[in-house]
């Protein structure tokens, strides 16, 4: 929806599928997280649903996330890549002293 009090507007994204985390790029598309098994991509999607993609974060086990947001000029594009990985240990006759 435009912030100058267009109507509100759907994009369709052709082909791709678990689409979350989007911001604003340009005035001209939008930075979205895609998840697929064992990786996560960066897209930039225009305001038509074409696709084209930035970055493929492919990490092995754990949970991955990644975001993109635009610096106040547009020049630059800060990015977010994690992964937690966790491990347990157990220990046996431990003791208090």
């Amino acid at each position: 929806m435009s912030l100058a009090g267009g109507a509100a507007r759907e994009v369709n994204v052709k082909v791709w599928d678990g689409l979350s985390d989007l911001s604003w790029a340009d005035g001209k598309g939008l930075f979205v997280s895609e998840y697929q098994t064992g990786a996560r991509k960066l897209l930039y999607v225009d305001l038509e649903g074409w696709v084209e993609v930035l970055w493929d974060l492919k990490l092995s086990g754990g949970i991955t996330s990644t975001w993109g947001t635009p610096s106040p000029n547009g020049r630059y594009l800060a990015l977010l890549g994690y992964t937690v990985v966790s491990n347990l240990w157990m220990l046996e006759n431990f003791e208090e002293q």
